[in-house]
């Protein structure tokens, strides 16, 4: 670059110093009739004199090459990511662009100015689309992330993230590199085209690095560095322009001031010489017009690939994108054509090492000086916008709004939960949410998109800070991902694993529905009734079944406060007063009065039929040695309730597929909403916080859901839903999702449910950028300080992210840990026990009512013991 006559140029010191050298010089030879003795000692004198004039001349030089030096260590590159949306006005990248230029007033710009243009630069990623970056020295990031805020839809991510590629996909070592330079193809004063926003001028560079990708070892890049002009360096930049436009209008026979608007004297002139002299005066009018911004402008291209044919092919692709920019000016490239057979340019082997430390370092250094103005590059001055047709860009999604200033997320910190990270220009930084404004966070979206890693790293984080908590996982792989990280003995002696899935032990804690003393009848009913009718699909309409459950387990629950706790009935006496006369004979007596009634008067006039739904289930719950294990002993090891009072960490894998699995995840999840209700009696102060995470939560989705949902976030529960698509909720339990949820995150959906989501939202997000989201980008609202955020995009994030690399090589301690506490008891021991049960049930009734202790004559207090739902 050249940077004649201003007063913030060193040359004019160089010069005056040489000067001084020459006066001495001369001053010396006028003194050659002198003896050799006496020219010696002046020639003495004067080495101080040359000495100073040497230091004075290289100061400004060394300077500046030591500053260029530090400006171009220090530049940073950061990528811009739109949004789908993305659609600036030309007004906005003029502003843009002002920001831009004004940033070059400031002192001492000079000693530096190589090392200090803004780089525009258009790469392929790894997935062949376009990437659209920028990079300045550091000192001015916090400008551009100003001159940036002009822009809505924008995200700032890490150039390094955004071009890495995969490692594991070996990449040619041999391969071929091409370079070209573009330069003005005529002075500076004439003008480039001005292109439209729409359609995008960063199309045809779309287009050309479509399908170019990075790990096939591909590497392409347009770097167009511009230079801001400002002040003084402005002024004098339009004055040399001027001068230029002048001597151009003298050689058309006419002064540029007659060109420009002056006086016009008299004749005729032809058609084409006065469109000819408008079309002058209008570029002029473009380039001298004061108030618009200036730079000096050098255009790179670089191109690697396994071929040169390949890299060629693609290189000329790129030139050929500039096409769009012509004018009365163009871009060409710099070189000299050698009559077909060969090209002269910035390829040429003594050529390639100063054109490499350019592109590398952002060296502003071009061949030809160039000037432009904002306008003439506006296209380049904003990422690709909606209007570029090409599919293979880089976005981001939906048109957001900046992510809310969320603290950093540390592991030592129980305070926060981590919720995924944002992105910045200095890369992705993982951010927290308070626990104390975290009660239930609902995540949607479809699977393999990272709901369950976000959902996996919460639960984790909070479990090992010490609290209890609950993973209900249909498949059981979010706990195999788990577990590494609760290998600490105080960790690993509070868990809890029920493993009924395809390869789960039939050693598992006992968890008696009906024998646990302290515990709520009526809740315990009420979360028996509602997993049947999810696992089974009744609605309102199913009132009969629905009554009949509930009378049955209503009269099991009566049967486990008078018998002893060792004979408690369980799940599996349910058939059992279903179908055996004399068994349901011995029980009735205990019941109260109008419970009674049903057995004796109404129950009798039901078809066989009515049962068979109740019992299959509960038959086929008979047919896994491993549900039994679980359900067939009356006293308990394990109970929700207790879970949540001693803070323990239960891993939960009822399966997936049919009714039954579906009955167990209703009798986990129901079973804790009951229990964290149940807690009311209790000060708030000692209500231990309980997590818990709902997996596939529309398998176990009832009538009641909504209701606790709405009531038991005060009694300590804390609760994450996860689902792929919320209109497979029932409409009341959305609504009680959406209504009193803290935290909402949703990655890729159906229309249908991107169009619900985005009116959640506020109707700000586009429904059609929400089906778009990539693998583990999200789009969240979280609560920060007591407010609903707007909404943001997220990045996900798996455990080893936000904990590090758990240990799996002591999963042994872990499994010893869980087999040491006592709680798990083998099949074969509740087959035993089931099969003496029943007999032993009748034979205590019987023998109890023979004392005359049935209790459940006349009713009184015991009728107000149970709850009975519904009507026969």
């Amino acid at each position: 670059m050249s940077s004649r006559g201003g007063k913030d140029d060193p040359r004019p010191i160089v010069l005056l110093a040489l000067a001084i050298v020459a006066v001495a010089l001369w001053h010396l030879a006028s003194r050659a009739h002198l003896d050799p003795g006496a020219l010696r000692i002046r020639l003495v004198s004067l080495i101080p004199v040359a000495l100073g004039a040497t230091a004075i001349a290289s100061a400004p030089a060394t300077q500046r090459i030591l500053a260029t030096r530090h400006t171009l260590a220090s530049r940073r590159t950061v990528a811009i990511v739109p949004a789908d949306g993305f659609a600036p006005r030309p007004e906005t990248v003029a502003a843009f662009a002002a920001a831009l230029a004004a940033g070059s007033r400031r002192r001492g710009a000079w000693a530096d100015r190589p090392a200090s243009a803004m780089r525009v630069r258009l790469a392929n990623d790894a997935r062949g689309r376009l990437a659209y970056l920028l990079e300045v020295p550091e000192r001015d990031v916090s400008r551009l992330r100003s001159a940036l805020h002009a822009y809505r839809g924008i995200e700032l991510r890490d150039a390094s993230e955004v071009l890495a590629t995969d490692e594991s996909k070996a990449v040619a070592e041999d391969r071929t590199t091409v370079r070209a330079e573009m330069v003005l193809a005529r002075p500076s004063h004439e003008p480039l085209a001005r292109p439209a926003l729409d359609p995008d001028p960063l199309t045809p560079f779309a287009a050309a690095l479509a399908g170019v990708r990075r790990e096939h070892g591909v590497e392409a890049e347009v770097c167009v560095d511009l230079l801001p002009a400002a002040g003084m360096r402005e002024a004098r930049l339009r004055r040399r322009m001027r001068r230029r436009a002048r001597r151009r209008g003298g050689e058309r026979g006419r002064p540029v001031g007659e060109v420009l608007g002056g006086a016009r004297e008299g004749g005729r002139a032809n058609d084409l010489d006065l469109f000819d002299r408008r079309m002058f005066a209008k570029g002029l009018e473009s380039k001298l017009r004061e108030g618009a911004s200036l730079f000096e402008v050098q255009v790179l291209l670089r191109v690697t690939a396994p071929e040169k044919a390949m890299a060629l092919a693609v290189l000329r692709d790129l030139e050929a994108a500039f096409a769009p920019t012509a004018d009365r000016n163009h871009l060409r490239v710099r070189g000299l054509p050698i009559l077909g057979t060969g090209f002269l340019g910035s390829d040429l082997p003594w050529r390639r090492r100063r054109f490499d430390r350019r592109i590398e370092t952002g060296l502003f250094r071009p061949a030809r000086r160039g000037i432009v103005t904002a306008a003439e590059v506006a296209g380049f001055l904003k990422p690709p916008t909606s209007s570029c047709p090409v599919a293979e860009l880089l976005r981001s999604g939906a048109v957001l709004s900046a992510p809310p200033a969320l603290p950093r997320f540390d592991p030592r910190r129980a305070d926060l939960i981590p919720i995924g990270r944002v992105q910045t220009e200095a890369g992705g930084r993982l951010v927290g949410v308070r626990a104390e404004e975290s009660f239930f966070t609902y995540v949607a979206g479809r699977s393999r998109y990272g709901k369950t890693e976000a959902a996996i790293a919460m639960f984790t984080h909070l479990v090992r800070s010490g609290h209890g908590g609950l993973f209900l996982d249909p498949h059981g792989d979010a706990l195999d991902r788990i577990r590494p990280y609760l290998t600490e003995p105080e960790v690993a002696s509070r868990v809890v694993e029920i493993d009924l899935g395809p390869g789960g032990s039939d050693a598992q804690p006992t968890w008696s529905l009906f024998g646990m003393r302290g515990v709520d009848p009526e809740a315990r009913v009420d979360a028996i009734v509602a997993a049947f009718a999810a696992a089974v699909g009744w609605g309102e309409k199913s009132t009969r079944a629905i009554n009949l459950t509930t009378q049955a387990a209503a009269a099991l629950a009566r049967v486990a406060e008078v018998v002893d706790e060792e004979i408690a009935p369980t799940i599996f006496q349910l058939p059992t007063l279903l179908t055996d006369e004399d068994w349901r004979a011995a029980v009735v007596p205990f019941l109260p009065a109008h419970a009674r009634a049903f057995w004796t008067d109404r129950f009798p006039l039901l078809s066989p039929e009515a049962v068979t739904p109740v019992t299959n289930l509960v038959d086929r719950l008979r047919t896994s040695r491993a549900t039994t294990a679980l359900f067939g002993r009356s006293e308990g090891s394990f109970s929700v309730r207790e879970a949540m009072d001693r803070g323990l960490v239960v891993l939960a894998c009822p399966g997936s597929g049919g009714p039954r699995e579906k009955l167990v995840a209703g009798l986990l999840a129901f079973d804790l909403l009951h229990a964290a209700r149940s807690r009311a009696a209790l000060d708030p102060g000692s209500r231990r916080r309980f997590v818990a995470v709902f997996d596939e939560v529309q398998s176990y989705d009832g009538e009641s859901l909504a209701a606790l949902l709405e009531q038991s976030a005060k009694f300590g529960l804390r609760a994450i839903f996860l689902n792929q698509d919320p209109e497979r909720l029932r409409p009341a339990t959305l609504r009680a999702l959406t209504t009193n949820r803290s935290h909402l995150l949703a990655t890729a959906l159906n229309s249908r449910s991107a169009a619900l989501v985005s009116r959640e939202l506020g109707g700000g997000v586009d429904p059609a950028a929400l089906t778009r989201l990539e693998r583990f980008r999200f789009v969240a609202q979280v609560t920060e300080r007591g407010e609903l955020s707007e909404p943001f995009a997220l990045g996900g994030v798996r455990v080893e992210d936000v904990l590090g690399e758990g240990s799996p090589e002591k999963l042994g301690d872990l499994r010893a840990a869980v087999e040491a506490s006592g709680r798990r008891r083998k099949a074969v021991e509740a087959l035993a026990h089931q099969e003496t049960l029943d007999a032993r049930i009748r034979a205590t009734l019987e023998g109890l009512a023979a004392e005359g202790r049935s209790g459940g004559h006349g009713g009184g207090e015991d009728d107000e013991q149970i709850r009975f739902g519904g009507s026969g």
